[in-house]
Protein backbone atom coordinates (compact mmCIF):
# COMPACT_ATOMS: atom_id res chain seq x y z
CA UNK A 1 0.00 0.00 0.00
CA UNK A 2 2.90 2.34 0.70
CA UNK A 3 4.30 1.79 -2.79
CA UNK A 4 0.89 2.60 -4.28
CA UNK A 5 0.73 5.86 -2.35
CA UNK A 6 4.24 6.86 -3.43
CA UNK A 7 3.47 6.08 -7.06
CA UNK A 8 0.18 7.96 -6.86
CA UNK A 9 1.93 10.99 -5.37
CA UNK A 10 4.70 10.91 -7.98
CA UNK A 11 2.13 10.63 -10.78
CA UNK A 12 0.17 13.54 -9.38
CA UNK A 13 3.26 15.74 -9.08
CA UNK A 14 4.25 15.08 -12.69
CA UNK A 15 0.74 15.63 -14.01
CA UNK A 16 0.15 18.78 -11.98
CA UNK A 17 3.40 20.30 -13.23
CA UNK A 18 2.59 19.56 -16.86
CA UNK A 19 -1.03 20.68 -16.55
CA UNK A 20 -0.06 24.00 -14.98
CA UNK A 21 2.34 24.55 -17.87
CA UNK A 22 -0.33 23.75 -20.48
CA UNK A 23 -3.02 25.79 -18.72
CA UNK A 24 -0.72 28.82 -18.64
CA UNK A 25 -0.20 28.45 -22.39
CA UNK A 26 -3.95 28.24 -22.95
CA UNK A 27 -4.57 31.21 -20.66
CA UNK A 28 -2.25 33.33 -22.81
CA UNK A 29 -3.85 32.16 -26.06
CA UNK A 30 -6.96 33.46 -27.78
CA UNK A 31 -9.70 30.88 -28.13
CA UNK A 32 -13.45 30.51 -27.91
CA UNK A 33 -13.40 27.58 -25.47
CA UNK A 34 -10.62 28.96 -23.29
CA UNK A 35 -12.91 29.44 -20.27
CA UNK A 36 -14.20 25.87 -20.32
CA UNK A 37 -10.74 24.40 -20.72
CA UNK A 38 -9.39 26.45 -17.84
CA UNK A 39 -12.33 25.54 -15.58
CA UNK A 40 -12.02 21.82 -16.26
CA UNK A 41 -8.24 21.97 -15.85
CA UNK A 42 -8.50 23.74 -12.51
CA UNK A 43 -11.05 21.17 -11.33
CA UNK A 44 -8.71 18.33 -12.28
CA UNK A 45 -5.86 20.11 -10.49
CA UNK A 46 -7.87 20.55 -7.30
CA UNK A 47 -8.98 16.92 -7.11
CA UNK A 48 -5.62 15.52 -5.89
CA UNK A 49 -5.33 18.36 -3.39
CA UNK A 50 -8.67 17.41 -1.85
CA UNK A 51 -7.43 13.85 -1.50
CA UNK A 52 -4.17 14.97 0.13
CA UNK A 53 -6.12 17.15 2.56
CA UNK A 54 -8.43 14.26 3.38
CA UNK A 55 -11.74 15.59 2.05
CA UNK A 56 -12.01 12.69 -0.40
CA UNK A 57 -10.61 9.23 0.25
CA UNK A 58 -8.25 7.73 -2.33
CA UNK A 59 -9.93 4.65 -3.73
CA UNK A 60 -9.52 2.16 -6.52
CA UNK A 61 -12.03 4.12 -8.61
CA UNK A 62 -9.90 7.26 -8.30
CA UNK A 63 -6.73 5.38 -9.21
CA UNK A 64 -8.40 3.99 -12.33
CA UNK A 65 -10.53 6.93 -13.49
CA UNK A 66 -8.29 9.92 -12.72
CA UNK A 67 -5.47 8.94 -15.11
CA UNK A 68 -8.03 8.37 -17.87
CA UNK A 69 -9.63 11.76 -17.22
CA UNK A 70 -6.23 13.48 -17.23
CA UNK A 71 -5.19 11.66 -20.40
CA UNK A 72 -8.37 12.62 -22.24
CA UNK A 73 -8.09 16.21 -21.05
CA UNK A 74 -4.49 16.49 -22.24
CA UNK A 75 -5.38 14.83 -25.55
CA UNK A 76 -8.20 17.31 -26.17
CA UNK A 77 -6.09 20.36 -25.36
CA UNK A 78 -2.91 19.32 -27.17
CA UNK A 79 -3.62 21.69 -30.08
CA UNK A 80 -5.53 24.32 -28.12
CA UNK A 81 -2.66 26.74 -27.49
Amino acid sequence: MLILRVLLLAFNIAIVTYMVYRLMQIYRSIGASKGWVLAIGIFLLLLPITILLGFIKASVIYVLVYPVAIGLFLYFIKDEA
